[in-house]
């Protein structure tokens, strides 16, 4: 192997090492997984003692593996780990333990903001990135660069000088970071005097050429400046002085100064204009011609009066200036409140743009719940030619090449086409609705979205901002990275920290407002207060029962646990610890609706019963029709059974019902008059009009106060002539009670930076609020989880290391891409479910331990014997939690931990320790576990996947395989290898292809999928 390339001080430390060390040592997949893992906080532990370096790493089931490095004389590197995986002398959790200590080994002491985002560059530039000489001879010229992780994408770096910032890039991150360098360029730099200090010969530092480009300086603004070479061209020299100053600046104004010099200049090949000064001239042409067009487009709407040509509706003075406003500005935010018509607005720009600046195509990126509405309104409001997006693989490539005026299709169809919808669309205008779907960096829907290309975007959201800030940030990249600037210095600029970088509160508002002035508009229900009827909210607060108590209880003192575990060791939750934190929040949260919503047996709760009684009121004594709103689709179904012993009629409305019959639902909600409840999850909070509905009852408080106004403004909106009762139904004393507490700061965040009528120039987050979460849970403190990680964009323009909010868990479908978790309309969390709940039969007490923090009890599985176990154990006056053999593992690795303070009183080992199971045996039932949630909360397309996963997977390991083929490689493996060999018959051979087939299909019907997972059990649990 290759001795290790960089170094300190005078004594090299061996286990620094870069890119091309890496590549002597791994396979690229391989290396581009261990960066993924280090980047994911997976390594828990790392440790050099002289020449041996040891880490901790937590593997893909949670599993932490022991990773063990030992430097051998000064040539070699020997690897060992304890995971069962064998690629080559490396694997990739070794792979990540080189790449942390790289980092702890960077010095990270520098204050100030913008040295600490050019030395994450380079650190990223050195690990991360690949790059190749194309001229120059491996000096100053061409090169290309891409990096090991995410899309690979190769970008060109245009190298003028190693020892000054004149260089350029055309990576999106250079383009917007004001640094005046990127990762690509750094690791340029990086190979160039790396073999400097190997003492080979270089070409010349510097181009012996004038140099036109850009610099920062500090500053947001890019300048333009004069870069001259120490024996500069005479000719050369004479042209330049007309158009430069001695310091280097430019005398004219841009982007004209910049057309002028290329004429001058037009035939010196001794003067090398940077393609980054040309783009940004024509970009600064582009956005005055934009803004001539746009001015004259607003005098146009503006003498219509009410009436916008090619629209068949009058609209009120604040829609015809929302027309005006999109229309006029080509890329802009709609954030309306609920109800004000922004879907009629964004036809209006739409049908303005295509009648008057030669728009042909508009993609409409929205909710599946939401497409037949777009469709509708667009067919009553213009009668254009309307392309709605659905169906297997085929039919949506030729809906695609239909190019209708109007296209809709929704964001899980985005995730799955966007390249072929950029390639084949060509949409002139990008209209994205609901647009917080997309507020989370960390999902790959919202990295689908922002890769769409258009001259026009509208992005309309009535909540473009939930919880921090970086969801505002997060949304303006589709309209205009520039806006907000590069994400680094957003950071510095509107948020408090400590020194420890927590987020305490955020400043400079009134300057976030009057940046985001040009590109958003937002008016309140104020606009038309005097055509919406009057709102009564009621708040009733329900106890707990017992068991709802005891399963909130264990729930949070599961958090608790882990994240005292972390605080310990001064890291950050690993990904199978957030997931652990995730799944017991989500637990506690159901445990306040119904106990039965976590342990799938108890009947009935308090809330039910508070419910009976109100439908009775207001629908069998009164007139009322009344919608009801719960997060999980479980709830629901309990709630069925209520509404059936009042006699009532009802639709019900989940993730699961198929996009082409949710408008039947609220036709027969609206019309017939026996239909008296509409029962809905998530799924219906967004978008639809339900002014049939009186009053609506809310099951269950979102994390978000902004998905409670979206429930809300379903029914209380234009068209509503009834006076409007929403009543919330909170389990108290309880952790849903404490977590509302938290929402009313989150209201004050988003008044400060969306409202006009807020003047607030810094907002602190409520401390109050936070005691109260950390009271609840335990939770890591604000600035997840002990400090805010620097923020950083890949080189694609995407987030890496962004903080979410610590009190405010993931919805579903913003942790799955990252986590390997299915999103779902209901927002329920699919990671495994932690803390008091049964599960799997046949399991049975292990040990028991004390602790400083209660009892742990530690089960097989935990089922109806571990809650025995939990009953007879609550007669002590301590808190009682229930874990698995696993988690218990785990708390062992942690040094100095609860494990290490626990004293056994009871261990049961007496059995024969169990047989060790193959880990894809072990990764086949969990993904079946999944398979099955998701099709009991109505998502069988995703089901079909993980079940396909899982059935490869038992196959491969009757196979003796230690990796599962890829399912693109399935078939010739099976019937070329599997089949043959006897591992599985062909028949159930068939089954893993035909699962497969479903989840790309794009519709499961509900039997299809039952009968499938009868299949896929039955070939997991078969004896290897």
């Amino acid at each position: 192997m290759q001795p290790p390339a960089t170094t300190t001080g005078p004594t090299p430390d061996p286990f620094l090492i870069d890119q091309d060390a890496l590549r002597d040592l791994a396979a690229d997949r391989i290396i581009a997984r261990g960066v993924a893992y280090r980047e994911d906080n997976r390594v828990m532990l790392v440790s050099r003692d002289g020449d041996r370096l040891t880490a901790d790493v937590e593997g893909s089931e949670r599993e932490p593996y022991t990773v063990v490095i030992e430097a051998v004389g000064e040539q070699e590197l020997l690897f060992s780990c304890t995971c069962p995986f064998d690629y080559g002398p490396v694997c990739k959790h070794a792979v990540a333990a080189l790449l942390q200590h790289f980092a702890n080994s960077v010095d990270t002491s520098v204050a100030d903001a913008a040295a600490q985002a050019l030395a994450d560059r380079r650190r990223r530039a050195v690990t991360e990135v690949r790059v190749e000489a194309l001229s120059g001879g491996g000096g100053p010229g061409t090169w290309t660069a891409r990096s090991v992780k995410g899309s690979g994408r190769r970008y060109e770096v245009q190298l003028r000088s190693v020892d000054e910032s004149i260089n350029s890039c055309t990576c999106p991150d250079f383009a917007l970071n004001t640094l005046g360098t990127c990762k690509h360029i750094e690791a340029v730099l990086h190979r160039i005097r790396k073999r400097r200090r190997r003492g080979s010969k270089t070409t010349r530092a510097s181009a012996q050429v004038a140099v036109v480009h850009l610099a920062w300086q500090g500053g947001e603004q890019a300048t333009v400046r004069l870069h001259r070479p120490a024996d500069m061209d005479a000719t050369a020299e004479r042209w330049l002085n007309l158009h430069f100053r001695v310091d280097g600046s430019l005398r004219g104004a841009m982007p004209d100064a910049i057309f002028a010099l290329e004429r001058d200049v037009a035939e010196l090949d001794t003067v090398l204009i940077g393609a980054e000064v040309r783009a940004l001239a024509e970009r600064l042409m582009a956005d005055r011609m934009a803004a001539h067009a746009g001015e004259e487009l607003a005098r146009n709407i503006g003498r219509h009066g009410g009436q916008i040509p090619g629209l068949k509706t009058h609209l009120h003075p604040y829609q015809v200036q929302g027309v005006a406003f999109l229309a006029s500005r080509g890329r802009a935010l709609l954030a309306d409140d609920m109800g004000l018509g922004k879907t009629l607005q964004a036809i209006g720009a739409c049908s303005v743009l295509m009648d008057e600046a030669g728009v042909e195509r508009v993609l409409v990126v929205c909710p599946a719940s939401l497409k037949s509405q777009w469709s509708k309104e667009i067919r009553r409001f213009t009668g254009r030619r309307v392309q709605v997006v659905e169906g297997p693989v085929r039919r949506r490539l030729a809906q695609y090449r239909n190019r209708a005026a109007f296209t809709i299709v929704n964001y899980e169809l985005v995730l799955r086409d966007h390249e072929v919808i950029d390639r084949e669309l060509l949409a002139d205008v990008l209209v994205v609705d609901e647009a917080q779907r997309i507020r989370n960096w960390k999902t790959r829907t919202a990295d689908a979205v922002k890769a769409l290309h258009s001259r026009y975007a509208f992005v309309l959201t009535g909540t473009p901002l939930e919880n921090r800030l970086l969801d505002l940030y997060s949304v303006m990249q589709v309209i205009d990275g520039r806006v907000l600037g590069p994400l680094w210095r957003f950071m510095v600029d509107f948020h408090v920290t400590d020194d420890k970088g927590k987020v305490l509160g955020y400043r400079n508002l009134s300057e976030l407002r009057r940046r985001l002035a040009p590109v958003m508009l937002r008016r309140n229900r104020t606009v038309v207060a005097d055509q919406l009827p009057e709102r009564v909210v009621q708040r009733r607060d329900v106890p707990l029962s017992q068991r709802q108590e005891q399963i909130q209880n264990g729930a949070l003192m599961t958090v608790q646990t882990i994240q005292q575990e972390a605080k310990r060791q001064k890291r950050p939750l690993t990904p199978g610890e957030e997931n652990l934190v995730m799944a017991a929040l989500q637990n506690a949260r159901m445990a306040c609706n119904a106990a039965g919503l976590v342990d799938k047996e108890t009947v009935g709760s308090p809330k039910l019963t508070e419910l009976a009684a109100l439908l009775q009121e207001l629908c069998v004594e009164g007139d009322h029709k009344v919608v009801l709103f719960s997060q999980w689709e479980r709830m629901t179904v309990m709630v069925e059974k209520v509404i059936d012993e009042l006699g009532l009629g009802y639709v019900r409305l989940h993730g699961g019902v198929p996009t082409r019959h949710r408008g039947g639902l609220i036709e027969r909600f609206e019309n017939d008059p026996s239909v008296r409840v509409f029962l809905s999850t998530d799924a219906g909070a967004t978008g639809l009009n339900l002014q049939a509905a009186s009053a609506l009852i809310n099951l269950d408080l979102p994390w978000n106060p902004a998905l409670l106004d979206q429930r809300i403004g379903r029914v209380h909106r234009l068209g509503q002539r009834r006076t409007c009762l929403i009543v919330l139904l909170v389990s108290a004393p309880s952790y849903e009670e404490r977590v509302w507490e938290i929402l009313s700061g989150k209201r004050h965040l988003f008044s400060a930076v969306v409202s006009g009528e807020v003047n607030d120039d810094a907002v602190g987050l409520s401390q109050r609020s936070i005691e109260l979460a950390m009271a609840a849970a335990q939770l890591p403190e604000p600035g997840h989880p002990a400090t805010e990680p620097t923020a950083q964009l890949e080189d694609d323009g995407t987030a890496l290391e962004v903080p979410d909010g610590a009190i405010e868990p993931a919805t579903a479908e913003e942790a799955a891409p990252d986590r390997g978790q299915t999103p779902t309309d209901e927002g329920e969390s699919r990671a495994p479910p932690v803390g008091p709940r049964p599960a799997l039969r046949g399991a049975r007490r292990e040990r028991v331990m004390v602790s400083g923090a209660g009892l742990l009890a530690v089960a097989r599985a935990l089922d109806e014997q571990a809650w025995a176990l939990a009953e007879e154990l609550s007669t002590v006056a301590l808190p009682v939690v229930l874990i698995d053999p696993r988690s218990w593992l785990g708390l062992q690795r942690m040094p100095g931990g609860l494990a290490a303070d626990a004293e056994e009183v009871f261990n049961r080992d007496s059995q024969p320790a169990p047989q060790a199971e193959h880990p894809l045996r072990g990764a086949a039932r969990r993904k079946v576990d999944a398979a099955a949630v998701l099709i009991d909360s109505g998502c069988e397309i995703e089901a079909m996947g993980l079940l396909a996963d899982a059935m490869l997977a038992a196959i491969a390991a009757r196979a003796g395989r230690k990796e599962a083929p890829e399912t693109g490689a399935a078939a010739a493996w099976l019937y070329g290898e599997a089949v043959v060999a006897g591992f599985v018959p062909a028949e159930d051979a068939g089954l893993v292809l035909r699962a497969d087939a479903l989840h790309r299909g794009g519709q499961v019907p509900g039997p299809l999928a039952a009968e499938a997972l009868v299949d896929a059990r039955r070939i997991v649990l078969a004896a290897p």
